[in-house]
């Protein structure tokens, strides 16, 4: 995966606590901006931007601590990367945007959207959480501990590769566990493609979200009760990985004024990092709908 896509430029932004870096494709419409999740960058949306920028205006930032933006020790609590995407809707975009969140990403979307709607024309939320769990998920525990530690010991991105494609992760219901080299779509270029990620990651970022103290306060009843715009539910398969639980969708579908809900039984969390067309086809119908 090539780390641009011609017609998008890299820029910064001071919000006067973090400089964040965002990528900015060309005006060929309304804004939407791309919001990925904990230990990504924005390049993960990249098998989406070509199609997207074809009728869209895309922003795509990179979050706190993560990519080229500033590091914080200490300073990734949801609000705070939440109030850092506002700044840079108020400043920098003139328009209410399109906001597509992916993981951590949707959760700071709804934020955005529930504190700030003139802001918000509608929200993709990219199996997120709604309703904050602490990850006692075994498989999540596993996974992020062992990013945090590759990325606190900070070697080449072909280190850091390998040490992703050896993390064992607990199979549910068995005693056994499966490293994430076994699983079908993590070939050597994805891997590398996720190292690069990693290796641009504050370790601070993964050890607040497995000591839950990323999301203290969260509550997702409340925020999505301050939600108005449109809203697309994209849920993986919990089988595979996914982290929207059916509880959560029905608690958006009875708060949420406006929505959609697509539910991918062959696509785990990554959704479409390693499969777009089908959430292409479910982002675009909805976005043409608005």
């Amino acid at each position: 995966m090539s780390e641009n896509h011609p017609g998008l430029v890299e820029r910064t932004f001071d919000t006067g606590e973090v400089q964040l870096n965002y990528a900015e494709g060309p005006a060929h419409g309304p804004p939407i901006v791309l919001l990925h999740g904990l230990g990504r960058r924005w390049q993960v949306f990249l098998p989406v931007i070509p199609a997207l920028s074809l009728r869209w205006h895309i922003f795509a930032p990179d979050l706190r601590g993560h990519g080229k933006s500033s590091h914080l020790a200490r300073g990734y609590r949801g609000p705070q990367y939440a109030e850092d995407i506002a700044c840079l809707l108020r400043e920098r975009i003139s328009a209410p945007a399109v906001i597509f969140g992916h993981s951590l990403g949707g959760m700071l979307a709804m934020w955005v959207a529930s504190h700030h709607p003139e802001l918000v024309r509608a929200l993709i939320l990219g199996d997120n959480m709604i309703v904050a769990r602490r990850l006692h998920n075994p498989m999540y525990t596993a996974l992020f501990s062992g990013l945090r530690d590759l990325a606190r010991h900070s070697g080449s991105v072909e280190q850091i590769a390998g040490g992703i494609g050896r993390i064992a992760l607990p199979i549910p219901g068995t005693d056994e566990s499966v490293t994430i080299r076994e699983l079908p779509g993590n070939d050597e270029a994805y891997l590398l493609s996720w190292a690069r990620c990693v290796q641009q990651t504050d370790p601070d970022a993964y050890e607040m979200t497995l000591d839950g103290s990323s999301l203290e306060g969260w509550n997702g009843e409340t925020v999505l009760g301050g939600i108005t715009c449109p809203t697309l539910l994209l849920q993986g398969s919990q089988e595979l990985g996914g982290l929207m639980s059916d509880a959560d969708v029905a608690l958006a579908t009875r708060l949420l004024p406006h929505h959609t809900h697509v539910k991918f039984r062959n696509l785990g969390h990554a959704l479409f990092i390693q499969q777009p067309e089908p959430v292409l086809r479910a982002v675009t119908n909805f976005v043409e709908s608005l």
